[in-house]
Order: structure tokens, then sequence, then C-alpha cells
């Protein structure tokens, strides 16, 4: 659980971070995209990196709902900014690989663009830390699924493919 560090109450900002919430590209789609594309997949390897990063996502979830908590706003509702509910419609259901890593490279990348976005959006030191944060692991994420799409397209070996995944884990000893 990532320190929430907030100097004071934001609601303006917390109603748009709702979108990162239960938006359309939000962290909830994130989780339910990863966790479908795991267990409708056959790739041992590819199952074993959405599964590591579906539980990071979640993470992200309950960090982003504490934050938006802090900053004084609400997330009783499975909602974007504009109150659009939540809707499985939001979710990519492929079960081929290549495409479930079209849909999760495009996901992450949306993601990242977001929270740099909101992150220049304030001048709190602990938002913009966290916020900026979520943006590179996000970031980390894009890249290992390209580096993923890459090994599959090209028949790459198990061992490039348990490389990416000890990548991946080592990517979360980096903490800042």
């Amino acid at each position: 659980f990532y320190p929430i560090h907030v100097e004071k109450p934001d609601p303006a900002l917390a109603k748009q971070l709702l979108d990162h919430y239960g938006g359309k590209y939000g962290e909830l789609t994130q989780v339910v995209q990863y966790l479908n594309h795991q267990v409708n997949i056959d790739g041992r390897y590819l199952r074993e990196l959405l599964g590591l990063i579906t539980a990071e996502e979640l993470a992200h979830l309950e960090t982003l709902s504490a934050m938006i908590i802090k900053l004084g706003g609400e997330v009783k509702r499975l909602t974007d900014q504009n109150e659009t509910s939540w809707s499985l419609t939001c979710v990519n259901q492929y079960s081929e690989q290549e495409k479930i890593l079209r849909a999760n490279i495009a996901l992450e990348k949306k993601a990242r663009i977001a929270y740099e976005n909101h992150a220049s959006m304030t001048q709190d030191p602990g938002v913009k830390r966290l916020l900026s944060f979520l943006a590179r692991r996000e970031a980390i994420h894009h890249k290992l699924l390209i580096r993923c799409h890459k090994i599959l397209t090209e028949d790459g070996t198990a061992e490039q493919y348990m490389e990416l995944i000890y990548d991946y884990k080592m990517s979360l000893q980096v903490l800042d």
C-alpha cells in the first residue's frame, strides 16, 4: 500500500480522479479486463504476467480510492467524473493472445497519460508524487506488455518469457 499524503482537500481533483477509479479506462476496467484475459487464455507465461499485473492494478484501485476520499471525494458508486456508471462493456473480452496484448497495451498507455495529466493539475506534493508513481507503474506495464507481444509474435522461448516475468518482479523492488 503506497503512502497517501494529502496537504488539503481538493474535491475538484477528487472528482476528476474518478475517471481512474470507475471510468472506461480506469483501474477497475484494468482489473476486470486482466482477470478475464488471464483466466481465458492457454499461454502459461502470459497468464502469469497478467495475474501479476492484475494484483498490482487491484492495489492501485485501493490506493486511488483512499486518495480520492482524502481529497474530499466519494467512491460509493462505480462512476467516472461525469457520473457515467462503469459497465462490463468497458472490458475488451478477447481470448486470442495477440488481441489481448494489444488491448492491454492500449489500456496501459491511456492510464499512464491520464495519470500524468492529473499529476500536472495539482500543486500538492503528496498527490503529485502518488499520481506520478502510478503513471510510472502503468508505463512499466506498457513496456512489459510490448515486450511480451514481441516475444509472442516472434515465437519466443520459455526463457524469454521467464526473463520478462523476472523483470516485472524486479520492477517492484525499485519503488520510491
